[in-house]
């Protein structure tokens, strides 16, 4: 299966075998990681593969592995990494390997901080999968594509499969004149910045790795200094495809 038809029916693997992920599964998931586009080229980040004995979680659940998540501070340095290892997560989960994002996962403290300034934003369950890796696209529960952009849009589709923290969907596109889009990300309550918020941002670039996976020749990314305002929502940049 390539990257993407897993769009249409990857899912949030929660339940794993214990078996780890061999050397040579780990190695060509690392070559992928290294040949994934990215939003932005002037951010640094890594990442690292780690056993589930080095990581804190207040989860009822864990897969062997995970793969923790750095980043430098920068515009855009959250978005960038959402893009990058949702490439990754597609990738996983088309070669039979079960994954899903968690935000509620802590490293163990010499994880915390790394060389370069980076910090640790989030991780990413990976393993094999007990149970369906798949599902049927009728069984994704996901806002319907006129309530996340200004008009109906085939080409957009892939965005409504993306996954988002407590599946918030929190994007929204528009069309310019010009054939471009812009997206954007919902405003918050107090309440919902504190829980959901400081993973949205992370939601856009998912979102925005679906868009490139169904482009992969024509998707370009771009902030514009001059944009269209919306009551509701933040800006977050613009696209063509």
């Amino acid at each position: 299966m390539n990257l993407k038809e897993t769009i249409y029916k990857r899912q949030s693997i929660r339940n794993y075998e214990e078996e780890a992920l061999n050397e040579d599964e780990l190695e060509q998931l690392r070559k992928f990681i290294d040949s994934a586009k990215v939003l932005n080229s002037n951010i640094q980040w890594s990442y690292d593969i780690v056993s589930k004995d080095q990581i804190k979680s207040i989860l009822n659940w864990r897969s062997p592995q995970y793969i923790l998540l750095f980043s430098e501070e920068k515009e855009n340095y959250k978005e960038n990494i959402g893009f990058i290892f949702q490439q990754v997560d597609l990738y996983l989960q088309s070669s039979g390997i079960g994954s899903c994002w968690l935000g509620m996962i802590s490293p163990n403290k010499k994880y915390q901080q790394k060389q370069d300034n980076q910090k640790y934003l989030i991780g990413m369950a990976i393993g094999k999968p007990e149970g369906q890796l798949y599902r049927q696209e009728k069984e994704f529960n996901r806002k319907d594509l006129t309530k996340i952009t200004d008009k109906y849009d085939e080409k957009l589709k892939a965005i409504q499969y993306a996954p988002s923290a407590v599946n918030s969907q929190p994007w929204y596109i528009t069309h310019n004149s010009d054939g471009t889009y812009n997206i954007y990300r919902e405003k918050l309550g107090l309440i919902k910045r504190k829980t959901v918020g400081k993973w949205n941002e992370i939601d856009i670039g998912i979102a925005l790795a679906h868009i490139y996976i169904e482009n992969e020749d024509t998707f370009e990314f771009f902030i514009k200094k001059d944009y269209e305002k919306l009551k509701s929502y933040i800006y977050e940049g613009s696209f063509k495809i």
